[in-house]
């Protein structure tokens, strides 16, 4: 079975029977050293308390989620959790793993899945995912090992939840002594690695677990140093400073492969970049409140080209904005083609043959080549007369700018394990007017996608939610709320002693590593 066909349909069915927990790993004595780049760092340890993906690739060793995926399907597998099983549409029973132990030797049981959950619902606590477990009711002790999650309408995506990155399970017992602020500087969860320090900005040191419940990692230490810039990267990569790079300009992958020292590896991930439009005019009425105009803008920006030269080729061409692996896409849409005339006769149709003035903001350091991708657009913009200043910064700049409502049209990126919560976080109105995650900053609206969404968000059978999905993804498009890019690729770079395939999630795992020739 596909990756895609595994994915599709782990967006769906209600499960009733108990999922089968794998055997633990037998125990080894931990040996050798690890060290993977990072662009940036996390704002917090507190796996709660983020949507960071250099934080969710950091929390990973030191927390576990109810669930897992398995690494050649997929699919939702025991974790903490070693059975879920639904009691009936309202009610789901989670059976946890005994004998398991956080960091600080507080056992791990009923009682903290039932803070954990119950941490991130409380409006008090102000966490940004909040959004992702609204739909729970109440969460009730069965005995020390065994919970029933109550919902408060059926809720399908369950188990794809349960393997959330950011949802570790965390200690009540020493966060409430602690206090929060503590436990963001010195986290304790029941993962492979223990916290060992956190220089902010410089580096975060972790040692293996060598009572993990799996068994211990191969790896004795791990260290993930933040180096923001790529050509440091590659130099730190190539004369063996760091052993790890996640994000490897396609331009430099040959001399990578040359060196003799590293080599590369990728694969396809759940995440596409896209333009967002502002259409309804939120950010002050323009051009844009046309949709003649937001159509220009799809025949005038050749996207093959943009994959073949600023991607070197590492990309799937997304022509609906959604991912092609995911619960939900309709691989029958068919993309905008790349048609400057017809660009330039809708513009002049829609009031402006001598095109307009336009800023396009954009990350430099969040995306592949997102830097040169800015400016590969805004020269194609200009080419059928929409002067496109492009408005490369920072993430750190860029992010609170378009919090703040400041763009027109702005690049976006959007990686995610599952279908649900991704659709709704990125096109909901809800979310738009709350600022839940403050994902929807394009503030795009549309009363029925919201009934669609809301609507499959209980729909317990696969194809009529998936079809749901494709109408609300019709109408996004339709509106052309979007310009649809690509699908991105996960470019690694690595020691050559240094075994590991990536995820499509984009997650690092050190306990998924082997190295070869080094103590």
């Amino acid at each position: 079975m596909s990756i895609a066909r595994t994915l599709r349909r782990a967006g769906g069915a209600f499960i009733l029977a108990s999922l089968v927990a794998a055997a633990p790993a037998a125990d080894a004595a931990p040996k050798g050293r690890v060290t993977v780049a990072l662009a940036s760092d996390a704002s917090t340890h507190d796996p709660h308390m983020h949507t960071e993906r250099m934080g969710i690739i950091m929390h990973q060793h030191l927390f576990n989620t109810l669930l897992a995926r398995d690494t050649k399907t997929w699919q939702p597998v025991p974790h903490l959790a070693e059975s879920v099983k639904g009691v009936n549409p309202l009610t789901w029973e989670l059976k946890l793993r005994k004998g398991v132990k956080f960091h600080n030797g507080e056992p791990f049981g009923a009682e903290s899945v039932k803070f954990s959950f119950e941490r991130v619902l409380n409006p008090e606590q102000k966490s940004p995912i909040r959004g992702n477990f609204t739909w729970i009711k109440s969460v009730d002790v069965v005995d020390e090992h065994t919970v029933r999650i109550l919902t408060t309408k059926p809720y399908p995506l369950i188990q794809e939840i349960l393997t959330f990155g950011n949802f570790g399970m965390v200690p009540p017992k020493y966060i409430k002594e602690k206090g929060d602020a503590n436990f963001a500087k010195n986290p304790v969860g029941t993962g492979p690695f223990k916290f060992v320090e956190w220089r902010k900005g410089e580096r975060t040191v972790m040692e293996a677990n060598e009572r993990y419940w799996k068994g211990a990692p191969a790896i004795k230490t791990l260290t993930f140093r933040v180096i923001p810039e790529a050509a440091t990267q590659i130099a730190e990569l190539l004369s063996g400073g760091v052993d790890i790079i996640r994000a490897v300009p396609p331009d430099q992958i040959p001399a990578i492969e040359r060196s003799g020292t590293a080599r590369v590896t990728a694969t396809k991930i759940l995440r596409v970049v896209y333009l967002q439009l502002d259409g309804d005019g939120r950010a002050g009425k323009g051009p844009l409140t046309d949709v003649r105009v937001r159509r220009a803008i799809n025949h005038a920006v050749n996207v093959d080209e943009i994959m073949g030269k600023v991607l070197g080729g590492k990309a799937v061409r997304s022509p609906n904005g959604n991912n092609p692996m995911v619960f939900g896409y309709d691989p029958t849409t068919k993309p905008y083609a790349f048609d400057p005339a017809q660009a330039k006769k809708l513009l002049a149709e829609a009031g402006f043959p001598a095109g307009f003035p336009m800023r396009l903001d954009c990350s430099n350091d969040r995306y592949i080549n997102d830097g040169p991708m800015c400016e590969a657009i805004s020269g194609m913009l200009r080419k059928v007369g929409i002067e496109a200043t492009p408005n490369p910064r920072t993430k750190a700049v860029f992010f609170p700018a378009l919090d703040n409502g400041d763009f027109t049209v702005y690049q976006a990126g959007w990686g995610t394990d599952t279908v649900g919560p991704t659709f709704s976080a990125v096109f909901h109105t809800q979310d738009a007017k709350k600022g839940v995650g403050r994902i929807n900053r394009g503030r795009y609206s549309n009363k029925e996608v919201d009934a669609l969404i809301a609507k499959a968000s209980s729909e317990m059978d696969d194809a009529k939610r998936q079809a749901m999905w494709e109408k609300a993804w019709e109408i996004v498009i339709g509106e052309v709320a979007v310009l649809p890019l690509y699908q991105q690729e996960a470019i690694i770079g690595v020691q050559k002693n240094v075994q590991l395939t990536p995820r499509f999630n984009e997650w690092i795992l050190a306990q998924e590593i082997t190295l070869a020739g080094r103590n």
